[in-house]
């Protein structure tokens, strides 16, 4: 469960509902689980460890195919894909796309949902346009340019999920997982200025025409208020935490405006130094499907726009509202009544002297025209006021951003990877470690008291979704209907082998396995017989080779003999005396 604030009576004391999600590496659960176990077992707890994760990976490779498939195919166009785009348009109608769109993003909820993501409620986005921490730009979100159909055929497709969702659910979907603290301190004589601005001219004039601006916005309205039971983070004598605390923090919230809520408190402490703090939301996604496409961009089958996937960090909770795209930025209140001012001004001194028959002099002519200057100069003050603030909005989503697109996705199918295999092996060892059978309840304990010793960490652990996963495998086994024990981790560790010597079950089926079989004894033999060739062929080869040097050896004999006797012959012949005349 991801982070959800629930007001307790005191207004300026928020409960925030901890996040299931653990925010730690891989490594470092691994540590702690080995810090359960006794030296004999860490060897075979390393394996349990890798075997668990590899075939955790292998279960949900299909599934993150089809999410990054259907994902490539919606966003080619505006990815400028042109193999991908050709594919769609040749194959996929309007609908068939529209179908697909859907059928991605309704996978992504479910992995945002294992990866411990929420959806913002109504009652916390109220509390972002209600108030502000550090983030406090007047803006106008342009709705008129997110496209609705998506989202909308999404939500009448699963009506379960549109339960207490904002009121721009069929525009854009926004996540949320974890939380932490903003702090900020100094004196803030800008926004002080502006809030003397707001409350005694504009909120009177809002109040009279009939438009309240709310102020401090009640998250928790139209639920049981939940009375604070005591110190979430204090111990029990066995060094567990309160149980009906363990799973909330309380922040106190500090905006400027619940510092000071009157303009008489602003001007007490206009020079006064203030600690300001606030709860955030440490991951924030928001995903949402542009109602045209973008400038440059072929549109999608049918017309549709770019679909946009962007993740954001450590966001306060009333400064929800600065990740949103396309935005209007108005200009504040106080540039506004400054530059209205000089015109209202100018154009009084200038009607007066038209209505009075003052003589147009010289020095009349002159300061009309620079009143009109200062007209002119007031108009140029507020467009050079929005674009300061554009800039400055820029620059502050910029800090915020993280990952986006594809890169974000192959992100989050990670981290949903990790944080499940994290529950399991952590289950598993307090169960090892216990050496007896716990319910549901102890387990959980037991995981948020671990974690909050070793690590200070706050979490809710999701005992329900790691002991469901350890009893399909077979690594826990379920006693007397509520207790669970820890199966041996010899034996744990057979079944996890059997498991990933059957994820390719190949058999002799006379069937594809046995062809493949028959295919390598065939070329086994064929192996052979070219060695048993090639073999006799060598052995020829070097018989010949001896016959030829014998008959060579033979010649030779013969060649040395008639040399011999042609050498006896030529001494025969010199010595014999030759008859002349």
């Amino acid at each position: 469960m991801a982070a959800e604030v629930v007001e307790p009576p005191n207004e300026n004391v928020a409960e925030i509902r901890n996040s299931a999600f653990i925010p730690l590496g891989m490594n470092f659960i691994k540590e702690l689980a080995l810090e359960l176990m006794p030296e004999t077992e860490k060897d075979g707890l390393n394996d349990f460890m890798r075997m668990v994760r590899l075939l955790f990976h292998f279960e949900y490779l299909d599934e993150r195919d089809k999410l990054k498939r259907n994902f490539d195919l919606v966003t080619a166009a505006q990815e400028q894909n042109d193999a991908l785009v050709a594919l769609t348009e040749s194959q996929l109608s309007p609908q068939e796309f529209q179908d697909l769109s859907v059928d991605f993003v309704t996978d992504f909820c479910g992995l945002m949902a294992d990866a411990n993501f929420s959806l913002l409620t109504q009652n916390e986005w109220e509390l972002a346009k209600a108030e502000n921490f550090m983030f406090n730009l007047p803006i106008e979100i342009a709705w008129e340019k997110f496209d609705k159909e998506l989202l909308g055929a999404l939500l009448r497709q699963n009506p379960a999920l549109s339960a207490g969702l904002t009121q721009f659910a069929e525009s854009a979907l926004l996540f949320k997982r974890g939380n932490g603290v903003a702090k900020a301190s100094g004196m803030f004589i800008t926004e002080k200025i502006d809030m003397l601005l707001e409350m005694l001219l504009m909120e009177p004039l809002l109040a009279f025409i009939g438009k309240p601006k709310p102020i401090i916005a009640d998250i928790n309205q139209g639920l049981p208020s939940r009375k604070p039971k005591g110190d979430p983070t204090k111990l029990g004598a066995d060094g567990a935490m309160a149980q009906e605390r363990h799973d909330v923090s309380v922040v106190e919230r500090r905006t400027l405006r619940r510092l000071l809520p009157s303009a008489f408190s602003v001007l007490r402490n206009f020079f006064a130094n203030h600690e300001l703090q606030e709860p955030t939301f440490k991951e924030v996604v928001i995903l949402y499907r542009m109602a045209k496409p973008t400038e440059g961009c072929k549109p999608g089958p049918g017309g549709a726009g770019a679909l946009v996937l962007k993740s954001f960090r450590d966001i306060p909770m009333a400064d929800m509202e600065m990740i949103f795209p396309e935005i209007n930025i108005r200009v504040r209140f106080r540039d506004m009544l400054i530059n209205v001012s000089l015109a209202v001004v100018a154009l009084v001194t200038f009607a007066w002297t038209l209505l009075t028959g003052v003589e147009w002099t010289k020095e009349i002519i002159t300061l009309i025209t620079v009143l009109f200057g200062k007209v002119a100069q007031s108009a140029a003050a507020l467009m050079a006021a929005q674009t300061r603030y554009a800039g400055a909005m820029a620059r502050a989503i910029q800090s915020k951003s993280d990952n986006s697109q594809v890169g974000m996705l192959m992100h989050l199918m990670a981290s949903m990877e990790d944080q499940e295999c994290k529950e399991m092996i952590l289950a598993f060892c307090v169960l090892s470690w216990n050496g007896k059978s716990m319910t549901l309840k102890e387990i959980d304990t037991k995981c948020e008291t671990l974690l909050w010793k070793r690590f200070g960490l706050r979490v809710d652990f999701d005992v329900e979704g790691a002991v469901v996963k350890l009893l399909r495998d077979g690594l826990v086994e379920q006693r007397a209907g509520v207790l669970y024990t820890a199966t041996p981790l010899p034996q744990a560790l057979q079944r996890l082998d059997t498991k990933w010597d059957n994820l390719f079950t190949y058999t002799d089926d006379g069937g594809a396995a046995k062809g493949a079989e028959l295919v390598m004894r065939e070329g086994d033999a064929r192996k052979t017989r070219f060695q048993t060739v090639e073999q006799s062929l060598s052995e020829t080869l070097a018989k010949t080779d001896a016959e030829r040097a014998a008959v060579v050896g033979k010649l030779k004999a013969q060649q040395d003999e008639i040399a011999e006797k042609i050498k006896t012959l030529e001494g025969a012949m010199g010595s014999y005396k030759w008859r002349t005349g």
